[in-house]
């Protein structure tokens, strides 16, 4: 289960004492938790880091290059191109003309068309890494071919912010335990300045 940059057993085992791991009563607030920080990991990034096959993005055609939001970027499925949305997309042979698939970035033969033109990206890209849980029967996973695993650093971040998620809640009280008042606890959630500093490396600068 993709429990936000980990699966749920990883990001139990975590959080939670070595006596309570195995139990499920904790498992949706935990999950919560774990989501929650991978989306503000990825709004403080300006980047989706999790690994996905069949990612997509359309932009305007006035540029030549373009920083993917989903990277290490594995492979380009395709690009293509149209002027409005009634038209049909039309594939724009030999794009992208070459890539930087650590920085996400695809570089066109040139600028490809004016601001009226659409162009649409697919690909496979981000930082993989095991969402079966211990009893899946595919467990362990290899990750996908050409797939980057994710980095050490962004693991270590994603389980400090869990933790000090965690930390701040009532581990005993009723809120826990029924799930109640997650959504607006994680509405109030603040990256510590530790994890601020390892994700600025991370960041992704694309103006438009």
């Amino acid at each position: 289960m993709n429990a936000g940059l980990s699966n749920l057993d990883v990001l139990k085992r975590h959080l939670l004492a070595g006596s309570l791991a195995g139990e499920s009563r904790f498992d949706g607030v935990i999950l919560a938790i774990g989501l929650g920080v991978a989306g503000l990991f990825d709004v403080f990034c300006n980047r989706k880091l999790a690994y996905l096959a069949g990612a997509d993005v359309v932009f305007t055609g006035d540029r030549a290059h373009y920083v993917l939001p989903r990277y290490p970027l594995v492979s380009v499925a395709s690009v293509t191109t149209r002027f409005s949305d009634a038209d049909a997309w039309d594939a724009a042979t030999g794009e992208p003309w070459s890539t930087h698939p650590a920085a996400g970035v695809i570089r066109f033969a040139g600028v490809l068309g004016t601001e009226l033109l659409q162009v649409r990206v697919v690909w496979t890209g981000g930082y993989w890494f095991e969402t079966n849980e211990p009893e899946d029967a595919g467990f362990p996973a290899l990750g996908p071919v050409g797939a980057v695993y994710l980095p050490d650093d962004l693991r270590a971040a994603f389980l400090l912010q869990c933790e000090a998620v965690w930390g701040a809640r009532d581990r005993l009280g009723t809120g826990l335990l029924s799930g109640e008042g997650t959504a607006s606890g994680l509405g109030k959630l603040e990256l510590l300045p530790m994890v601020k500093e390892m994700l600025r490396g991370h960041v992704r600068y694309q103006l438009s």
